[in-house]
């Protein structure tokens, strides 16, 4: 092309200029479209895939780093659960050792109520561990001396209500020799009822304060007593005491130790 051009540019006016510019015309022509079949051939051309197979490897290895991760976090997280597992049974083990404090000093206490032995050392233990309880103060005017057992209150039944029965009927001073003779007999050998009577006198009342203090009710016998005549009361003072001090201690010792546990 570049020849040709030159050949025009060096003979003009010849007769053959039309023909030689006309073939140049061609062959601009066909580089033109030589040129465009290139370019639609660079166009179509196979891409270059090799950054995306790099960054498809990188994404990869994301992955993989996440899941390596994901599992390290599992494993973390079991090992967390039995650590909060171990802890909570420590937690739980801490919360219960003032109870087993307390059920120690309960069992304490009421075994010396049992003994019917003084129970202040185990009074002040037990409030050691539960000081604001309202029994306390009850329970420490009994607890230097302590309160008979029911089995030394039981033993002593008899005789307080041949004591309270006697009271009833006492000896006239005036009588003569034959009448005081007499009732000095009677006091050797005491006859009264006996069991579960009916009857609203002292011998049938204190035979029903003698079965209720067998059987354990120590109220129903109180309630007995409170009937009796006045001189009948004094001789069975001491006894009734006796059941006033064990009923109260029993109820407030029961009260202290149902308090203290629901706390």
């Amino acid at each position: 092309m570049k020849s040709d051009l030159a050949a025009l540019k060096s003979s003009p006016g010849q007769g053959d200029d039309g023909a030689a510019l006309k073939a140049l015309t061609d062959k601009v022509g066909q580089v033109e479209t030589s040129v465009a079949d290139l370019q639609k051939a660079g166009n179509a051309a196979p891409v270059d895939v090799a950054p995306l197979n790099e960054k498809l490897a990188g994404l990869d290895a994301l992955v993989k780093s996440a899941g390596d991760a994901a599992k390290a976090a599992d494993s973390r997280i079991a090992a967390l659960e039995q650590s909060v597992q171990q802890l909570s049974g420590k937690v739980d083990a801490q919360a219960s050792q003032p109870k087993i404090a307390l059920a120690i000093a309960a069992s304490a206490l009421k075994a010396a109520l049992d003994r019917g032995a003084p129970f202040a050392t185990e009074l002040d233990t037990f409030a050691a561990i539960a000081p604001d309880s309202p029994e306390l103060g009850v329970l420490r005017g009994y607890a230097e001396k302590g309160v008979p057992t029911r089995a030394t209150i039981a033993s002593e039944a008899e005789a307080a209500a041949n004591a309270m029965v006697e009271a009833a009927t006492p000896v006239d001073q005036n009588a003569g020799f034959f009448q005081s003779l007499m009732s000095s007999a009677k006091s050797l050998v005491q006859v009264r009822p006996v069991g579960a009577v009916e009857g609203k006198g002292v011998p049938e009342t204190v035979a029903r304060i003698e079965v209720a203090v067998n059987q354990g009710d120590y109220a129903k016998a109180l309630a007995e007593y409170d009937t009796l005549p006045d001189a009948s009361k004094a001789a069975g003072a001491d006894f009734a005491s006796k059941l006033k001090a064990r009923l109260e201690v029993e109820k407030q010792i029961e009260a202290l130790i149902a308090g203290a546990t629901k706390a």
